[in-house]
């Protein structure tokens, strides 16, 4: 996970500077634990209640197939978990910013920009 490297290893990073103030490296690793679990739920509560025969699905994966896009190499998990409000930020701003490498390339597979429904959207960020 590059993302753990670069947003709290680093000596200015949020979490070092919180953890004067009693948010640890115990605290931060149940909060990733935590959002790891809930994003494990989601996708299988997905996987549950989808169907693979739906018309609507077959057409979306259909979509997806002939412009090429793949899922990304490693999950996107959403920082969902209550943290202190600097570390969550962080955190936060993280997420956005590897989710925006997997849009653009996106984007770019598929010619540019595209609208989306909400339900799209909630699904993009992993809501």
């Amino acid at each position: 996970m590059a993302m753990v490297k670069q947003t709290i290893r680093t000596p200015g990073s949020a979490l070092n500077r919180v953890a004067a103030g009693g948010w640890g490296w115990h605290e931060e690793n149940t909060a990733r634990l935590y959002e790891a679990l809930n994003y494990w739920l989601e996708l299988a509560w997905i996987d549950r209640t989808t169907d693979p025969d739906d018309p609507e699905v077959k057409r979306e994966r259909a979509e997806a197939k002939r412009a090429g896009i793949k899922p990304p190499p490693h999950p996107l998990i959403p920082p969902v978990a209550l943290r202190p409000s600097e570390i969550a930020d962080e955190r936060f701003q993280a997420y956005l910013d590897e989710v925006g490498q997997y849009q653009t390339k996106r984007q770019e597979q598929q010619g540019g920009k595209r609208q989306v429904t909400s339900d799209e959207f909630d699904r993009i960020m992993g809501l």
